[in-house]
């Protein structure tokens, strides 16, 4: 039975939520205030927007589950994640700001044509309906229902109503201020249940300390196999030669530099540096989140496997994807339970309303203004922006309810994104590097590469075809999208699109000089490039 405090604090925390989110969104008048907010964020809001809206029920959920199956390799997604923020920061977003684009496909018709726009619209949308949204509704309700005990559709409905209401209502300023909140609740939660959990492994592990730092020995002595970071060649899951040299780069460059829900934080910079510098808070933030997720997963196997687990007499952790659930059932007092439950909710309903907000940017600019209503004033980019949400959200909770059964939700995510993203990756870079890429190779490759994935895949599920890592295969298929633009590629004088000038305006440069080198880009993006070196080195 849960304590009514739990329920209280889990309460009060979704209505201060929706009612932050309803607030700071009032004065809306343009189409940029609604789905931009009003291009005025600071570094801090968009590198804990970025993180809250990145972090969901898909990291405490599946990527803790699979923690407690491989380990700290499963954290090369986080580590790996914040050298590609530094990438993004650095060649990708001072374009994307000085263009002003609104979104991501609006980049691919300023630099090809309006049919590459479309299908990548298109791959967009399916890709956030079926993969992203309906998998975080779905491991959302399911963690409400082992907590709390409330059948799926409650939860289904909890979320909907909560994380759909203020985002439809005041847009992505609500989400973007509102993930505030989030991070910081999720942050609080998840250390406070590692920090628990640490503690009670020292404590029942004779000859350790029941402290953190007697925790954390008693874990990586305990189970040293979990804490490595490179794993054989031939992994079905992270082959070293995929996460260092092939499909992992490139999961992470289209995450944080291709995809809407992610870049239209920093598309809402007030200038460079605050974009730049948020996209570092956030590349920070990506180095804290294997001790919120993956040591938590490490610590439920010590506690609770069943072979092996040190108090299997107490619990016995069923299902790795219930490893997060389970250390907040059995060690969190009262009080503690609701305000986890509250972060995680948190994070789900952040990931939800950036879904949601990137969704409705995409059918009302890229679909609806482009090829519907092109003299669309702003109140009607609004209100059709408002039902466009209300829609996805409805189509996403259908998905969501025949997800119950999914297993290895982390890599659900991972292994179909990968049908599209090869591909996408190739045609951003060649977008900004190779300007001999035409706008038919850019559609050739955008159609054929994820079809081919898409068989291949299936053909693989039938065992018609031989297993490949998505990872391993995710870098053929973007070796195949790059032969495709080769092929096509320009071969007469270079038009002017195809320029595409990444330098500052004088206006920015002159601004960029006066930064004082202690928070400058380069510094902080040095620094952290550093670190992530150093965490691959010691866990090698």
């Amino acid at each position: 039975m849960i304590p009514t405090l739990d329920i209280v604090i889990f309460g009060v925390y979704l209505a201060v939520v929706a009612a932050v989110g309803v607030l700071v969104s009032r004065k809306e008048k343009e189409s940029d205030d609604y789905f931009l907010a009003g291009r005025n964020l600071t570094w801090w809001i968009i590198g804990g927007s970025m993180i809250a809206a990145n972090i969901s029920t898909h990291h405490f959920i599946g990527m803790s589950g699979r923690a407690a199956e491989i380990g700290l390799a499963i954290a090369s997604f986080e580590w790996m994640a914040a050298i590609a923020l530094i990438l993004y920061g650095k060649f990708f977003l001072p374009y994307y700001l000085k263009s002003r684009i609104t979104t991501m496909p609006e980049f691919l018709e300023r630099r090809f044509n309006d049919k590459v726009r479309l299908v990548y619209a298109i791959i967009s949308l399916i890709g956030y309906i079926v993969i992203e949204l309906a998998v975080v509704l779905y491991t959302g309700s399911l963690a409400i229902h082992s907590i709390f005990g409330l059948p799926l559709v409650a939860g289904l409905a909890i979320l909907c109503v909560i994380g759909g209401g203020y985002t439809i209502y005041g847009g992505f300023k609500s989400v973007a201020y509102t993930d505030i909140i989030q991070v910081t609740v999720l942050i609080l939660g998840g250390l406070t249940v590692t920090w628990l959990g640490l503690q009670q492994v020292g404590a029942v592990t004779p000859g350790y300390s029941a402290t953190v730092a007697g925790g954390f020995r008693a874990v990586l002595d305990g189970a040293p196999e979990k804490f490595h970071m490179v794993r054989p060649w031939n992994d079905p899951e992270l082959p070293w030669i995929g996460v260092f040299f092939g499909g992992m780069w490139l999961a992470n460059i289209f995450y944080w530099g291709c995809n809407q829900f992610i870049t239209q934080r920093t598309l809402a910079a007030k200038d460079v540096w605050h974009g730049q510098m948020g996209v570092v808070f956030a590349a920070f933030l990506k180095l804290l989140v294997p001790v919120l997720v993956v040591l938590p997963g490490i610590i439920a196997f010590r506690l609770y496997n069943a072979d092996t687990g040190l108090m299997r007499h107490v619990c016995v952790l069923e299902k790795s994807d219930l490893a997060f659930p389970t250390l907040v059932k059995q060690l969190l007092p009262a009080g503690f339970t609701g305000l986890v439950m509250a972060g995680l909710m948190g994070c789900v309903m952040s990931h939800i309303a950036s879904m949601l907000s990137a969704s409705s940017s995409i059918i009302t600019f890229d679909i609806y203004k482009n090829y519907v209503r092109r003299d669309a004033t702003s109140r009607d980019l609004i209100r059709f922006g408002r039902v466009t949400t209300l829609l996805v959200l409805v189509a996403a909770t259908v998905v969501g309810f025949f997800l119950r059964d999914l297993k290895a939700i982390f890599f659900y995510i991972q292994k179909y994104w990968s049908i599209a993203y090869p591909s996408v990756c190739a045609l951003f870079l060649a977008g900004f590097f190779y300007k001999r890429a035409t706008a038919r190779g850019a559609l050739i490759a955008i159609i054929v590469g994820p079809v081919w994935a898409l068989a291949f895949t299936l053909a693989e599920s039938a065992k018609l075809a031989p297993a490949i890592p998505f990872l391993t295969r995710a870098a053929i298929d973007f070796v195949v999208a790059c032969v495709i633009l080769w092929i096509f590629r320009e071969r007469g004088a270079i038009p002017a699109q195809a320029i595409i000038d990444r330098s500052f305006t004088p206006e920015v440069a002159a601004e960029m000089a006066k930064v004082p080198l202690w928070c400058s880009f380069r510094l902080w993006a040095t620094i952290l490039l550093l670190a992530v070196v150093a965490l691959f080195a010691r866990f090698f």
